[in-house]
């Protein structure tokens, strides 16, 4: 960024205890500050004041590194109304491309200093769902080689053009991709029970799955993945969302009183074993409020507990370091934020975008500039000739007034 971020060693411990407090709350693990106002249905009465200031303490001791952040971030409207966040870049800036399309045109957006600019579509690129606007420059752009180490555990925050930040919560996990065809799929249920010696139980393997095919049955416990030992269905998931399909991994299993090992060739999960449908599956997420309509499918993102709106997708997120983090892709549930690393940003700006403004759009928008300033030399014209009649009618008043004394 333009202007680094001042913190010394004790604002950031004193950040970070008032962060570890404000998360220590059972049910609100990371907070939107709005949010958590408003409250969660299944808080106590008292749990819930206690998180509101919980979280107004820590909003406020970030204060003045949301402000300082605020000015790479920007209102995105649309028709006159409120879509999403973008952050700017040195290319322009950088929104969510769904969420333009679907709500109309007329795109400005009103950055920290309260300007409003008119802007419009430069170039998309679906694979993040990122749209790249030209508002005519002016606002300080993010700073990509003052970028976060990506360390599970941070914490985060999100900003938008206010002094306030609008979330924060902890980096939970590290860049993966969504997309299907990029999953590794091992093929079994996995029961959640805890095991008494560790490892995880499997409920049952689908027919014809990898495991299956690796001699897998219900009732095998799985302890260690390439010697990681794994304690349970979470440690398991996370171990086998770093791999990818056609990758070889050893397994340690536990089969009644015998141990032994087995080798799986991961395979990559299609759209036929998928357990709910899309539609289900935003239907399940949408409890937790609204999600953004394109949530999933990204190449690489990292993944935050950070609760944020919809609406606030495009935005920036920074760690309390001052280090650009990322932008936010989508709300894709109430505990589940996704983030875009800067390092994936700047490979879809130096690329061949999907899709790019016509020339009738720019000739459109330089026409209506002109409109604009012709408006504005002919407003000029009139209070100069408006003026000039003012100042004759004094002066012959004056006159008139002397020649009767």
């Amino acid at each position: 960024m333009n202007n680094k971020f001042l913190i010394d060693s004790s604002m950031r411990n004193g950040l970070l205890a008032v962060g570890i407090l404000a998360l220590s709350l059972v049910g609100a693990s990371a907070q939107n500050h709005d949010l958590a106002k408003v409250g969660l249905p299944f808080v106590r009465i008292s749990d819930a004041a206690v998180l509101v200031k919980q979280s107004d303490a820590f909003y406020k001791a970030i204060e003045p590194l949301s402000k300082e952040a605020g000015q790479h971030a920007v209102n995105v409207y649309s028709s006159g109304r409120m879509v999403a966040r973008g952050t700017v870049t040195e290319h322009g800036v950088l929104t969510k491309w769904s969420e333009l399309v679907s709500k109309g045109s007329n795109i400005q957006v009103v950055g920290y200093d309260g300007i409003q600019r008119d802007s419009y579509v430069k170039s998309v690129y679906l694979e993040y769902d990122l749209a790249l606007l030209d508002y005519g420059g002016g606002l300080p752009a993010v700073d990509f080689l003052k970028v976060s180490e990506d360390h599970v555990g941070d914490f985060i925050f999100a900003v938008g053009p206010a002094k306030d930040a609008h979330g924060f919560g902890v980096v939970s996990v590290a860049p993966r991709s969504l997309r299907e065809t990029d999953k590794a799929y091992l093929g079994v249920r996995m029961d959640f029970n805890p095991v008494n010696d560790g490892g995880v139980r499997l409920e049952s393997v689908e027919r014809g799955a990898p495991a299956a095919h690796a001699g897998l049955v219900s009732g095998d416990i799985i302890t260690t993945v390439n010697d990681e030992k794994v304690d349970g269905v979470y440690e398991l998931g996370i171990v086998l969302q770093r791999m990818k399909p056609g990758e070889l991994v050893n397994l340690s299993i536990i089969r009644g009183e015998n141990v032994y090992r087995t080798e799986v060739v991961l395979g990559a999960r299609s759209d036929e074993m998928k357990q709910f449908s899309p539609e289900r599956m935003k239907q399940m997420k949408r409890m937790g409020g609204a999600i953004n309509e394109v949530a999933e499918g990204f190449p690489e993102v990292l993944q935050s507990d950070m609760q944020v709106r919809a609406i606030d997708a495009g935005g920036p997120v920074f760690d309390i370091d001052g280090n650009f983090v990322g932008l936010i892709a989508a709300r894709a549930s109430r505990i589940k934020t996704y983030i875009i690393p800067p390092h994936k940003l700047l490979e879809q700006l130096e690329k061949q975008p999907d899709m790019t403004a016509s020339v009738n759009k720019l000739d459109q928008r330089q026409k209506k500039l002109d409109q604009r300033q012709q408006v504005g030399r002919a407003d000029d014209a009139e209070e100069t000739e408006q003026l000039r009649k003012i100042i004759t009618q004094a002066q012959e008043r004056i006159l008139e007034l002397e020649q009767s004394e």
